[in-house]
């Protein structure tokens, strides 16, 4: 029989902690909401980490300084407030991002790939290495990679929606540059397998098995909203209108999931094909 937990989980509002929650109560735990300001760490059996300032915008010095002290600040309190506690949590479950990796066209990437260059990798080293030091305490931590998580109600998907309905459908950068991605619901699935599974721990990419390339996005993207792909905005384009915020877009990356399927995670949408039917109920709505 599986054993109900107390799970603290931090973001528990945003775009991946709403069906998060849900998903955990439905299998019985009891999940705590934790405020991004909290005071003393409830005792909880397990924790989960995904509050962070959005990525979205130009980064202006402020907007990165925000990106990175909420990640890497925020980390840090909570792993402060874990060596207070008599009894830590058994597992920490913390957000990374496959920004980690850099721009990498041409590599596979699995769970074991050295980080790679840019603001996002820096971020991305810095929040990790906060997390880690749960480790010390006796805390089994997991470093979900994710990649741009997909669903019509928000996150990357829903931010270019509005452009979408309006058929401004365009292939990002290059077309055979790799997209690293994952469906919503194997992301929540993703998070409750971690806390599940005793042998999980250290980095773990978080992407369906097989990436897309831009152009299979945006035609996809683009029939879910019945629209055409009208053409492609080059990378230089890109970086002209969004600075380095355009390479949260175009960064070239083939992440497999390696280590999660070594550990039996079954994703439920493994490509593009399988994920786009159920997506395209919702959108026709």
């Amino acid at each position: 029989m599986r054993r109900r937990l107390v799970i603290g989980l931090t973001g528990a509002s945003g775009f991946l902690g709403r069906p998060l929650a849900a998903r955990l109560a439905a299998a019985g735990h009891s999940v705590v909401p934790l405020p991004r300001e909290m005071g003393a760490l409830p005792g909880v059996d397990a924790l989960v980490h995904l509050a962070g300032e959005s990525v979205a915008g130009l980064w202006t010095a402020r907007k990165r300084r925000a990106i990175l002290e909420s990640r890497v600040e925020g980390t840090r309190r909570l792993v402060l407030r874990m060596r207070g506690l008599g009894r830590p949590p058994a597992v920490f479950v913390s957000a990374s991002a496959t920004g980690i990796y850099g721009h990498r066209p041409g590599e596979i990437l699995d769970d074991d790939a050295l980080p790679g260059a840019g603001f996002r990798s820096d971020v991305c080293r810095a929040w990790e290495a906060e997390a880690r030091a749960a480790e010390a305490l006796g805390v089994r931590t997991v470093l979900l990679r994710f990649g741009s998580v997909l669903d019509p109600g928000g996150g990357y998907l829903g931010k270019m929606a509005p452009l979408l309905r309006r058929g401004f459908c365009f292939v990002l950068g290059r077309g055979s540059d790799r997209f690293p991605w994952i469906s919503r619901e194997d992301a929540t699935r993703l998070v409750e397998f971690a806390i599940e599974t005793p042998g999980l721990s250290g980095p773990v990419n978080a992407v369906a098995p097989r990436t897309a390339t831009q152009k299979e996005f945006a035609r996809a993207a683009a029939a879910l909203f019945r629209r055409h792909v009208l053409g492609r905005v080059p990378r230089r384009v890109l970086r002209a209108l969004l600075g380095e915020f355009a390479r949260a877009f175009i960064d070239s990356q083939d992440v497999r999931p390696a280590k999660a399927l070594r550990h039996g995670f079954v994703f439920q949408h493994p490509d593009l094909g399988t994920w786009t039917p159920s997506l395209a109920l919702e959108v026709s709505r």
